[in-house]
């Protein structure tokens, strides 16, 4: 799908909403077994950065992922993401909650995942994006594929991408 520039730019001038799916889009997707406190995973102060900067320019920020651990926890925790949804099983409908109780249009919202489990959700937004070690059949179905790698920096690349696109609300 990946689309032209202009009709990229289109698409984030008024986003309100940016989901991000964790494992393999936040963090590489490795996890590693520590004893004293179990699996974890290793995740970018600078997508950590990117992501507060979108915060802060008043795009909403939350996160579904099917996975749930306590080091992603304590991450989402840390970048003060109110809307996070572990052990989804269906992201779409979390998605459908999400949209009810935060009053948007699904056409101002995106999503950055990297697995054909969030092919359905990154079809119903308005702004789809996916890092580069995505497989195929989910970079051929985003808008956006990062050129920087998952978990180093493709989410900082993307809120870049929408920071410097999205045109300001209007009060």
């Amino acid at each position: 799908m990946n689309e032209d520039l202009d009709a990229l730019r289109q698409r984030v001038s008024r986003l309100s909403l940016m989901i991000f799916d964790i494992d393999g889009t936040l963090t590489d997707g490795r996890i590693f077994w520590v004893p004293s406190s179990g699996w974890t995973q290793a995740y970018s102060v600078r997508d950590g950065m990117g992501i507060k900067r979108l915060q802060e320019a008043g795009v909403e920020v939350a996160a579904i992922s099917g996975g749930d651990s306590l080091s992603a926890q304590m991450r989402m925790q840390s970048l003060g993401i109110k809307h996070v949804h572990f052990g989804s099983q269906d992201k779409v409908a979390h998605f459908e909650r999400l949209l009810e109780q935060l009053k948007v249009d699904r056409g101002l919202c995106g999503y950055m995942g990297d697995e054909v489990v969030d092919l359905p959700l990154l079809r119903a937004v308005g702004f789809s994006a996916a890092p580069p070690e995505a497989p195929e059949e989910v970079r051929s179905a985003v808008h956006y594929v990062a050129h920087k790698p998952a978990g180093a920096g493709a989410a900082r690349e993307v809120c870049e991408f929408i920071l410097r696109h999205r045109k300001p609300a209007a009060v």
